[in-house]
């Protein structure tokens, strides 16, 4: 679990150069789960979307009394036609993702996520608001709903 954490940390670190532009974004998400969160633009209107946190949520049947460790991540693409606000921007994205959970009952599931991103005018942060339904293929099949709040600061 070690090697996975240092792995994560060395892809974000090579990201930040590349992306020196305003096109990285590092801040927080509170809700299952709850952690740190970065966006890697990859374009105009795409960006993946990672997540290292810590989940309350041990899945259904549980006492929601084990947390874990939780990584994961989303390719999204943004819609900024959608809804149009005077000041900023404030797309609608959504996306397919992966992650995974390590504790005593670690798993591996697929999502989709959709939400909303308010992105300031003239200040490198952002809001977001995203829900994720998925589903965890192992060691068991079952759904799950997953979402936050949260906000990053963009280098």
């Amino acid at each position: 679990m070690k090697n996975l954490i240092l792995c994560l940390a060395c892809v974000l670190t090579m990201a930040i150069p590349s992306t020196a532009s305003g096109d990285f974004g590092l801040g927080i998400i509170l809700g299952a789960p709850s952690g740190i969160s970065a966006k890697i633009a990859t374009g105009q209107t795409n960006s993946v979307n990672l997540i290292l946190g810590y989940d309350l949520n041990d899945g259904p049947g549980c006492c929601r009394d084990n947390g874990q460790l939780y990584i994961g991540g989303d390719y999204v693409w943004y819609n900024y036609n959608l809804i149009r606000v005077s000041k900023g921007r404030l797309p609608l994205y959504y996306g397919p993702g992966a992650n995974a959970s390590f504790s005593n009952n670690s798993r591996v599931g697929v999502r989709g996520v959709i939400g909303l991103e308010y992105q300031f005018s003239g200040a490198p942060f952002d809001v977001f608001l995203e829900i994720a339904p998925g589903i965890n293929v192992m060691p068991s099949t079952h759904g799950y709903v997953s979402g936050g709040l949260g906000s990053r600061f963009f280098f």
